[in-house]
Formats: structure tokens, C-alpha cells, sequence
């Protein structure tokens, strides 16, 4: 059993950091759990976001997953796990009548319990791991041990590729302000060799044409430099501050 959660962990750990396609990857992340955990039931992952909710199901889940997205009346007990940030279980769903025809629906797919636990980052619940079995009081303590205990992992690695998420987005925006700042550093060279001026009044030359024509400066900057050269200007050297160099990777 431990040698199952730490290799699961492992393959956990690479999916979530390194899958580009988020719902291909929590599918990928929920046939990982399945194996991982005891009884190996079926399982699901979801993630609440900003444009709206993503559910990745493993293989014997997916398509029960999305016939009930369908049906669904926006409550069930994933959701409730995470509206709460508390373990949702149900042991027999057969007796459960909570969230409308939701039992219902599980019944005839053949569920007969599910146990939710939420994903949270720094406390807040971003997601939940679903699991459900084919019989009911299937969810045992060892199963939800293990299957807290995974929770909580995926909770740390959700947390990290945010972080990665978030200095990719501002890498990428370091990388624009740069570009930006290059064209119009060189505008303003060919604007003080063509009026032999200093900085200061070839930046104010650029900002007037900016005003008066109602475009941006480092678009106008990118028109002086191709009629000066007759190309676009090229892209500014940039060493990723995450990345070392090849040099610093060789001394």
C-alpha cells in the first residue's frame, strides 16, 4: 500500500506539473488515483476556475461524468465539499436524498456510494477528488485515509503550478515591456540622428505624433523603424531569470 501511494504520488506530481491540456490531465491525474488507492475505485477530479468548472474523470468514470454534467442542478456532493471545504460522504446512495435526483441518477450508473474530499490551496478549496464505488459502506477509514492523504498532495501541487502559472504570466509580460521598450529606444536614436536633438525632445517628437494620430507610442516607434530599415525591428535578447544561462550552466 505505501509503495502504491509513493509511486502514485510520483506520477501525480509529473502530470500536474507538466500537462498542458488541463482536462486531458485531470483525467490523466484521476486513472493515477484510481491505482493508487485501495479497491482502486473510480474517481474524479474538479477544478473551480475564473471561466467556470473543469471535471476530469478516470476511465470508468468519464462518461457518467459527463452525462450528469447534462442533468445536473449544480449541487451535488463534490460541490458541496468544496463550497464547504469539509469531506462530503455518502455510504449508501441509495438512502440519500440530498441534492435532488442526483442519487437517482448515480443509482442507475450503478454508484452506490461516493466519498468527496476538497483540493485546498493556502485554505482555500479550488477543487475536489471524487471517488465512487459499485457498492455502498464501500468507503472504508483506510480508503479515505489514503485518499485524504492524496488529497492534500495534489492540494501542494495545485499550489505549485500556480506559482508556475503565475511567473510564466509575468515572465511573458517582462518579455513585452522589454520588446516594448527596445523599439521605441531605437525609434528614438533614428528620431535624434534625423534632428540632431537629445533624448528628452526626440521622446517628445514621438509622443506628439502618438497624440496626434491616436497611436500608440510603441506602434509608432515600430513604423519609424521600418521606413528607417525597411524591417520590423527584431526581438531583444532576454535570459529568462529562472533559467540559467549556458554559460553560468558551464562554470
Amino acid at each position: 500500500m505505501a509503495d502504491e501511494l509513493a509511486l502514485g504520488m510520483s506520477e501525480l506530481t509529473a502530470l500536474l506539473l507538466t500537462g498542458d491540456d488541463v482536462a486531458e490531465s485531470l483525467c490523466a491525474i484521476a486513472d493515477t488515483v484510481v491505482r493508487m488507492l485501495p479497491d482502486h475505485p473510480m474517481a474524479a477530479i474538479t477544478l473551480t476556475r475564473a471561466q467556470g468548472t473543469i471535471v476530469g474523470g478516470s476511465s470508468a468514470a468519464h462518461a457518467m461524468l459527463i452525462e450528469e454534467s447534462r442533468y445536473s442542478e449544480g449541487y451535488d456532493p463534490c460541490l458541496q465539499a468544496i463550497g464547504t471545504t469539509q469531506q462530503v460522504s455518502v455510504p449508501d446512495v441509495a438512502a440519500e436524498h440530498r441534492w435532488g435526483g442526483y442519487s437517482t441518477r448515480m443509482l442507475a450508473h450503478g454508484v452506490k456510494s461516493i466519498y468527496a474530499q476538497p483540493l485546498s490551496v493556502d485554505g482555500e478549496a479550488v477543487g475536489a477528488l471524487s471517488l465512487y464505488s459499485t457498492r455502498p459502506n464501500n468507503f472504508t477509514d483506510r480508503i479515505r485515509g489514503a485518499a485524504d492523504l492524496t488529497a492534500e498532495h495534489l492540494g501542494v501541487l495545485l499550489a505549485v503550478a500556480n506559482d508556475t502559472a503565475r511567473q510564466a504570466k509575468l515572465t511573458e509580460q517582462l518579455r513585452a515591456t522589454l520588446a516594448s521598450r527596445s523599439t521605441i529606444d531605437q525609434a528614438l536614436g533614428i528620431l535624434m540622428a534625423e534632428r540632431r536633438c537629445d533624448r528628452d525632445a526626440a521622446f517628445e517628437v514621438l509622443r506628439g505624433r502618438s497624440q496626434q494620430r491616436n497611436v500608440r507610442v510603441a506602434d509608432l516607434a515600430v513604423e519609424i523603424i521600418q521606413t528607417v530599415t525597411g524591417r520590423a525591428p527584431g526581438a531583444p535578447h532576454f535570459v529568462d531569470p529562472i533559467t540559467p544561462s549556458r554559460s553560468q550552466r558551464r562554470s
